[in-house]
């Protein structure tokens, strides 16, 4: 079954620019490593429910345009978030249902790469026909080989909040959404295991947005506030609080949460 979201892809055109300035926002970053057959590298952002913020480059763009990439197009984009992934327990069967609801997906293909300290990490993913929508992946590899816990940074109190995909008709995308997951949505909005998918009917058919939640978004004011980090902070019915960074590569991210 699809667990929920697994991870957004970010496209950067410097990875070791990239990995600095997240680790200035306070992140874990972890070196990740190369994509030999997609000419791609990366590192990665981990956070407390598991999922992650993968920083992806292109090392071979000859390479990369075989897979027609998201990531290249994100590349010409002010906003660099290429894509995301969904995660499954089980692909073969996953692929199979999907199909049966009459949603277009290819054949589950191999995947790899190749830590900078030699381990092997390995998966397998399924791509829509339609690229707009996400992939699905499970891991081959145990899933903390490919992407472990957060030992430090403000990253081990946020979790995926959502993201936002826009939609130039709503009611079809939320059709073809719901043969994906297997779920129903409410107004362009499906809530999963892990984080939340929501529809926003605007003139672009891309991902909008990334959100995370906080268990104490205080104390990341306090983090950026030591750092000299650049955000802006909005109070939201006197408990909720949302933060966004200025600096981040051109991504739109918004961390929100309530003070306890």
């Amino acid at each position: 079954m699809i667990l929920g979201i697994d991870h957004i892809l970010i496209a950067v055109k410097d990875l070791e620019l990239a990995t600095e300035v997240y680790e200035q926002l306070g992140f874990h970053v972890l070196q990740g490593g190369e994509h030999p057959k997609m000419g791609t590298h990366n590192a990665l952002v981990p956070l407390a429910d598991g999922t992650y913020l993968e920083l992806i480059g292109v090392w071979d763009e000859a390479l990369a345009q075989q897979f027609s990439h998201p990531v290249l197009d994100a590349l010409k984009s002010e906003n660099r978030l290429a894509a995301f992934a969904l995660a499954s327990d089980d692909l073969d069967a996953d692929v199979a249902a999907i199909r049966a609801r009459g949603f277009e997906i290819g054949d589950p293909r191999e995947g790899e790469r190749q830590r900078p300290d030699g381990a092997r990490v390995a998966w397998r993913s399924a791509h829509p026909a339609d690229s707009r929508f996400p992939f699905v992946l499970q891991d081959v590899t145990p899933r903390e080989t490919r992407i472990p816990a957060p030992t430090e940074g403000i990253g081990q109190t946020l979790r995926f909040g959502d993201v936002n995909v826009g939609v130039t008709d709503l009611a079809s995308a939320q059709d073809a959404y719901e043969k994906l997951l297997g779920v129903a949505g409410e107004d362009g909005w499906f809530e999963l295991a892990r984080g939340a998918i929501i529809l926003k009917d605007v003139d672009t058919e891309r991902v909008l947005q990334l959100v995370l939640e906080a268990d104490n978004p205080l104390e990341i004011v306090q983090t950026w506030q030591e750092e000299n980090v650049p955000f802006e902070q909005e109070i939201i019915g006197g408990m909720g609080i949302t933060l966004e960074p200025v600096n981040t590569l051109g991504v739109p991210m918004q961390v929100t949460g309530r003070v306890s």
